[in-house]
C-alpha cells in the first residue's frame, strides 16, 4: 500500500489521511488491494517495464 501511495505522489494531499481512510474502509470490509496492486502494474506496463499480467 505503501507504494502505492508513493506512485500517486502529490495526488494525494495527505498521505496520512489517504492511508487512515484506507485502513478504515478495509476494517469496514470495504477495500480490496486487487484493483490498487492492478493499478501499479498496469502503469508499470505502461512506462515500458517488462511487467506482466500473466
Amino acid at each position: 500500500m505503501v507504494a502505492a501511495i508513493l506512485q500517486k505522489g502529490e495526488a494525494i494531499g495527505s498521505p496520512g489521511g489517504y492511508l487512515c481512510a484506507l485502513s478504515a474502509k478495509a476494517r469496514a470490509k470495504e477495500f480490496s488491494i486487487g484493483p490498487v496492486l492492478m493499478a501499479l502494474l498496469l502503469g508499470k506496463a505502461g512506462r515500458g517495464s517488462k511487467a506482466t499480467l500473466a
